[in-house]
């Protein structure tokens, strides 16, 4: 009896697991998933705890899921047919990478006054430093294009300048980002919706900002033009690049690899999906997950289980802290189809200590289809 074709998906993030669940569901294909340490992180967690307000152990849990083997190490190498994991290759009849991008350490990380993170993990080392701070200058710079959660950085400088607010720090927390509007790709409501909230919140905006991310790499950081004073904390939104395991890969001005409308790469029987493909989605959950589902079909195509299908253009639906427990929501569609020819419609709930509830709950079900207890 012949044994069904072995499928390898890398990542336990929103693309690699709609790409496993879609596979599992057919029933015609083995899926391996490999995921260093066999752990996944919850993004979002990011935030509260860099400021303390919880710990990364929170969103950090073990993948377990039924009838998929977990591979915890790391995927290190990967050809046709083939998958090199903790340095022995392992043959298999295609890969879905779903490795998201990488992050550059900060040259100042060791330093009192400069932090780098973008995860809770890296939040949680930042946390006291950031703790400690309680008057001057807070600056949040986001090094470089693009990044993972968009909105996130102005999410943190708002979280930052209303607990000060609440607590009566003397403290100006300023947002330095080299982008002439805020995600500019998603039209102007959205950006202007994120000024309006950090204005409200006091936290001064520095567009279009000159950010060398090699100089932050050597601890070094920008300058603002607004005034002579000097930060007392800097807090880095560090350079993305490119996974190692695809950065051959990857576009030479990007960290992002391309792929066709099937996330397919010029490898065959290779697939990138999620953070780390070139994909004029935004860079949020749900697009990330659709890619995953694409990816997956095509492979259950190509090994002759099931026939393609359609698939329908993603939407993204994310949540904007705004600190003191208040969320905004975020909601994007594309009526009019895929981009650039379909332009997206955003719709924003405005902040509201109600969506709390709603920010806990989609990290519940994150959890969920992570951890299977059947």
């Amino acid at each position: 009896m012949t044994s069904a074709p072995l499928v390898a998906v890398v990542g336990a993030g929103p693309a690699g697991l709609a790409a496993v669940r879609r596979l599992r569901e057919s029933g015609g294909v083995r899926v391996v998933l490999v995921v260093p340490g066999g752990l996944s992180e919850y993004l979002p967690g990011t935030l509260p705890v860099a400021t303390g307000d919880a710990r990364a152990a929170c969103y950090r849990t073990r993948v377990v899921l039924a009838g998929v083997e977990v591979v915890s190490a790391r995927a290190e190498a990967v050809e046709p047919g083939a998958l090199r994991i903790a340095g022995s290759w392992r043959r298999v009849e295609a890969v879905i990478a779903a490795p998201g991008l990488a992050l550059r350490r900060v040259g100042g990380a060791m330093s009192e006054s400069v932090v780098g993170f973008w995860d809770p993990t890296g939040a949680e080392a930042a946390a006291p430093r950031i703790g400690a701070v309680e008057g001057g200058i807070v600056d949040v710079v986001i090094s470089s294009l693009p990044y993972r959660c968009p909105p996130a950085p102005y999410g943190l400088a708002l979280r930052l300048a209303r607990r000060a607010r609440r607590l009566g720090l003397p403290l100006h927390v300023r947002l330095l980002t080299p982008e002439e509007h805020p995600l500019a790709a998603l039209g102007r409501t959205l950006g202007d919706a994120l000024l309006a909230g950090c204005e409200d919140a006091g936290v001064e905006v520095l567009l279009g900002a000159e950010i060398d991310p090699d100089a932050l790499a050597e601890g070094k950081v920008p300058a603002p033009d607004s005034g002579p004073d000097a930060a007392d904390l800097t807090i880095v939104v560090p350079p993305h690049y490119a996974s190692p395991l695809v950065a051959d890969l990857a576009e030479a001005s990007s960290p992002l690899v391309s792929v066709d409308a099937r996330f397919a790469t010029e490898i065959a029987g290779v697939f990138v999906v999620g953070d780390a493909a070139a994909s004029p989605y935004p860079r949020a959950a749900d697009p990330a997950a659709w890619s995953g589902m694409v990816a997956a079909q095509a492979v259950l195509s190509e090994l002759g289980v099931e026939g393609d299908e359609v698939a329908q253009t993603p939407t993204a639906d994310c949540f904007v802290d705004h600190g003191e427990g208040a969320y905004g929501r975020i909601r994007i569609a594309y009526p009019d189809g895929s981009p650039p020819r379909g332009r997206p419609a955003v719709t924003i709930d405005p902040a509201a200590p109600a969506r709390a509830a709603d920010f806990e709950d989609a990290h519940r079900r994150w959890q969920a289809v992570r951890v299977e207890t059947r």
